[in-house]
């Protein structure tokens, strides 16, 4: 059995100035290292045998402070590109007021709960109004995910149990739960920083436990 540590990296520059942030990067703020440090030792008890994490800066610093807080720092940080948050195309770095409203307004007026349950659509309608051609199709950031997840339960699944810590993204973490938990969607808001999941591989199939 492997069981995968999803957490959302800590606060970064872009999330204190309230601005989307999908392929754009900034580094974690002092407050984003503390809840990544805090992380940590809320998950000393568990002794991880591997790290994985985008390749994005804020979430390889997530890592290292949770790790090093855990105890865990000798492991090696594996960074895939695969685990990486949606890009936004040419929302990047927009406010979030402005980002979320065009959205909604681009569903036809779909509260953020909606927004929620409508992944595909919301993937779907940012890449229709992206003047970057950058932003992917959901099936895309889907199947890049998908595969992600089971290469690494391949890798682990063998022998004993193992303990794998994974930081990604927000939208990226939500696709997950698209993937292997979609009934939990309607009540999911928003994915607060350092928040942290559990999603369990027992013979390859997942089963996902929120909010831990």
């Amino acid at each position: 059995m492997v069981s995968f540590y999803i957490v959302r990296h800590g606060q970064t520059l872009l999330n204190s100035l309230d601005r989307a942030q999908g392929w754009a990067d900034s580094p974690l703020t002092d407050a984003g290292k503390q809840t990544a440090v805090e992380l940590g030792h809320k998950l000393k008890g568990i002794d991880f045998n591997a790290a994985y994490t985008s390749d994005m800066l804020r979430a390889v610093q997530t890592a290292e402070l949770v790790l090093g807080e855990n105890r865990s720092s000798s492991i090696p940080i594996k960074k895939d590109a695969r685990l990486r948050e949606w890009c936004l195309g040419s929302m990047e770095a927009e406010n979030n007021t402005v980002f979320i409203k065009n959205v909604a307004d681009w569903l036809g007026g779909a509260s953020f709960a909606e927004l929620n349950e409508r992944l595909p659509d919301v993937a779907d309608v940012i890449r229709k109004h992206d003047t970057t051609g950058m932003a992917e199709p959901f099936q895309t950031i889907e199947e890049r995910l998908k595969s992600a997840f089971m290469d690494m339960a391949q890798r682990h699944g063998v022998g004993e149990n193992s303990n794998i810590l994974v930081v990604t993204h927000a939208f990226a973490i939500k696709s997950i739960f698209h993937l292997f938990a979609p009934e939990q969607l309607s009540k999911m808001g928003k994915v607060k920083n350092a928040a942290v999941s559990r999603l369990v591989s027992d013979g390859g199939v997942f089963s996902l436990e929120p909010d831990l």
